[in-house]
């Protein structure tokens, strides 16, 4: 049969399934790829991991039929920049080729934001920009694990130790990297290494009999946790956040504002925690997703982007970015926040936003997100040992109030600032922020000068510490 013709049978299969469900067809034939790549990775799972060609070739060629699906002939983005950073890497002097790979992905990614802004203005419409994003990480990666390759072992952390690579890929290892089905779409970002160790079976060697457990009750697992956000995402419908920009949003009490972006916000992220539960599934069935048996049990999360409990009961902003888009964090944290020299959060936090794009709200929501996680550093520094004891390990009966106020304190801060960055625009987001009377930017000024203002107990010296002085 036609592939062609297959593609515009699905699609009108599905355009109907939307026209009558009140879909967005993209997001529909998101969900479709999504869900086939579900069947598609257990009968990727079933070739042998020394049929490494094979391996390549059937997971590329899933990938490049969902780009194909998805976006038409707007693939040829992926494989241009790939193909010019791939280049980069074999020809260009080796102390230097990273630098240009990162300005060169993160020029081109810039360039794309632009243009979609300028063809779908504050719209939502399946592109070429969303899987770019995740092939952005991908080419900086590369290049930059390539570079470490000739950094003397004893000048490495034991992150670059793991991940460099020693040689250039062949293109057949570098495509299929590239296009590999599972996360292509809405991630997560693996690097180079750990996808080969999962193309030649070497991911697996912690395992019994060095093979890939079986991952089908896993797999389900996360399905099943899917299915269970799928209420939030409904939910979201009922508490659109774009209420807060409105008129009549701001003659409502202002109790009522506050609750409403707290809530607002925090349905917002449902869709993309069911996004990236979704796409994990599909990994831990394809088997990239092992990250090691221990203690006579599989471990599956290589491929988790989020967490949702640890994240929704964080007591700081750090809790938060551990545990959300994981492996775009780990990205930030190791390829520029470790490799900057000073200035290290403010510049994380800018790289963050250039590569989500140019809308005002996400400049509003990253550079309040950083002060707040300097504030907080601050804070927990100077408030944090009046409620524990002189050993500083064991908390004290009110540290339970401690956790409380930061925790709450933490959770409406977060959905104050991802109102920006949902709202997208300058005037939106100012429009919904000045309706709660910027209250979170005066919670960080307030912040500020309590930690320079407050310090932390002096500890009382032991007995013993006591004699050594004075011996």
């Amino acid at each position: 049969m036609d592939p062609l013709f297959l593609d515009k049978y699905i699609e009108g299969a599905l355009f109907d399934v939307a026209s009558n469900a009140g879909i967005p067809l993209d997001q529909l034939k998101f969900v479709f790829c999504c869900l086939i790549a579900y069947p598609l990775a257990f009968i990727f799972s079933m070739i042998p991991c020394k049929s490494q060609g094979l391996r390549h070739v059937v997971g590329m060629a899933i990938g490049v039929w969902f780009a194909f699906f998805l976006i038409k002939w707007q693939v040829l983005h992926s494989f241009l920049t790939s193909t010019i950073a791939y280049l980069i890497v074999k020809f260009v002097d080796r102390k230097i080729s990273h630098k240009i790979v990162f300005a060169f992905a993160m020029i081109y990614m810039s360039a794309s934001h632009v243009y979609r802004m300028y063809t779908d203005y504050m719209g939502w419409s399946m592109d070429f920009t969303g899987p770019q994003m995740i092939l952005t990480i991908k080419l900086i990666t590369f290049a930059f694990d390539y570079h470490d390759g000739i950094i003397p072992a004893e000048s490495m952390n034991s992150y670059q130790k793991s991940m460099y690579l020693s040689k250039v890929p062949s293109l057949l290892e570098f495509y299929g990297y590239v296009y590999f089905f599972g996360g292509f779409l809405a991630g997560p970002a693996f690097n180079l290494k750990e996808y080969l160790a999962f193309i030649d079976g070497s991911l697996f060697k912690t395992a019994p009999g060095e093979k890939m457990p079986s991952a089908v009750l896993p797999t389900l697992l996360k399905f099943g946790q899917t299915l269970l956000i799928g209420v939030g995402v409904v939910l979201n419908m009922l508490y659109p956040l774009s209420y807060a920009r409105t008129d009549e949003f701001a003659t409502t009490p202002i109790w009522f504002r506050c609750w409403y972006i707290w809530v607002g916000a925090f349905l917002q992220r449902f869709p993309y925690y069911f996004a990236w539960n979704l796409s994990e599934g599909s990994c831990i069935a394809a088997g990239i997703g092992f990250t090691k048996y221990e203690n006579g049990k599989a471990i599956w999360d290589r491929a988790t982007n989020v967490r949702i409990l640890p994240l929704e009961f964080g007591q700081s902003l750090r809790d938060v970015t551990e545990n959300w888009n994981i492996r775009t964090d780990k990205w930030l944290k190791h390829y520029i926040y470790a490799r900057v020299k000073s200035n290290g959060v403010a510049l994380t936090f800018l790289t963050s936003a250039v590569w989500h794009g140019f809308y005002p709200g996400y400049y509003i929501s990253f550079m309040t997100a950083a002060a707040m996680t300097v504030v907080a550093r601050n804070i927990r520094r100077s408030i944090r040992p009046m409620f524990m004891e002189d050993d500083d390990k064991t908390p004290k009966p009110t540290k339970k109030f401690y956790d409380f106020v930061t925790w709450f304190t933490t959770s409406w801060m977060l959905n104050y600032c991802m109102t920006a960055f949902i709202l997208l625009g300058g005037s939106y987001s100012w429009k919904a922020l000045s309706s709660v009377y910027l209250i979170g930017h005066i919670l960080i000024v307030l912040g500020y000068v309590l930690g320079m203002v407050v310090r932390p107990p002096r500890r009382k010296t032991s007995t013993t510490q006591e004699t050594k002085k004075t011996h």
